[in-house]
């Protein structure tokens, strides 16, 4: 999953939120330089493992990264600045002394921010920025505004067209977690549900990180940038796809057995899911007229 692919997506998202508002707003133009190039570089040389199991397996990232945090984002971040400091490649060599090193330091802050714990640890600061109004003079605002975007651009594959979305969540990211969780059983460890391929339910896993993690990090989004609104959108209507594959494997599971109540909840269920899923489907075409007209 950490390919270019995924690094491509994580800049295109950036370019088309910049695209949509008046970035200048919000950002100054450093700032949306940084953005750009961390977006690209933001998981260079990932090695497909969480920052949990760099530290478990004591790996030599851990070694070298463990006692600050953020293994992998700070390995990530070093492997940015070899480049930077590779012959040809520092795109940011006509910057003046003191712009190019305020542009090093929003990279590294940015690609520090991607990393989800760091995300939890300050969502609550962006609640506040976004309930009281952003602020271009509040420096802090421009940090929280940051870092709020990159992880909405890190995991915008939640907010594409289900039939793309999907495909990548299925085939990319959990064999990566599946992998994680074979080496973690190698290590005499339990792995995570969503490691163990044995045990993991992909649409019940989605349908929890849609509502702990995406959801309330999309919905911040829009409440500061007004044309974000669309991805919310989208990500309701996988939501719902994510949550009628779920019900339809609960049907299976508990059909013809004792559970018939469940069985008969979930029939239901799924009935309601299908009407909500063909009136969302019947808004969605109803816009997108709107908007050729």
């Amino acid at each position: 999953y950490h390919n270019w692919m995924h690094a491509f997506c994580v800049g295109h998202f950036f370019y088309a939120l910049a695209k949509s508002v008046e970035i200048r707003d919000f950002l100054t133009d450093n700032e949306t330089l940084a953005m750009l190039i961390a977006c690209f570089c933001h998981d260079l040389d990932h090695r497909g493992t969480t920052n949990a199991f760099q530290v478990a397996s004591r790996s030599v990232l851990a070694c070298l990264y463990s006692s600050e945090g953020s293994v992998m984002e700070r390995h990530h971040f070093a492997q940015t600045f070899c480049i930077l400091n590779t012959s040809g490649c520092n795109i940011m060599e006509g910057l003046e002394t003191d712009d190019y090193r305020e542009c090093l330091d929003n990279i590294q802050k940015i690609i520090l921010a991607t990393d989800l714990a760091q995300h939890l640890r300050i969502i609550g600061q962006q609640k506040e920025m976004a309930k009281s109004g952003y602020d271009y003079s509040n420096d802090q605002h421009h940090f929280l505004l940051m870092s709020l975007i990159v992880t909405s651009c890190d995991l915008s594959i939640n907010v594409k067209m289900f039939e793309e979305s999907s495909v990548i969540v299925r085939d990319h990211i959990y064999t990566e977690f599946f992998s994680e969780g074979d080496m973690e059983k190698q290590l005499g460890r339990t792995p995570l549900q969503q490691n163990d391929r044995k045990k993991a339910c992909i649409p019940s896993l989605q349908i929890k990180f849609n509502d702990f993690i995406a959801a309330p990090l999309y919905n911040l989004l829009v409440d500061i940038f007004q044309p974000a609104q669309i991805v919310v959108d989208q990500l309701e209507e996988n939501r719902m796809v994510w949550e009628s594959i779920s019900i339809k494997h609960n049907m299976e599971e508990n059909h013809n057995c004792v559970k018939y109540d469940t069985y008969i909840s979930c029939q239901q269920s799924q009935l309601d899911i299908e009407k909500k899923l063909a009136n969302y489907a019947s808004k969605l075409t109803s816009k997108s007229l709107q908007r050729t007209k």
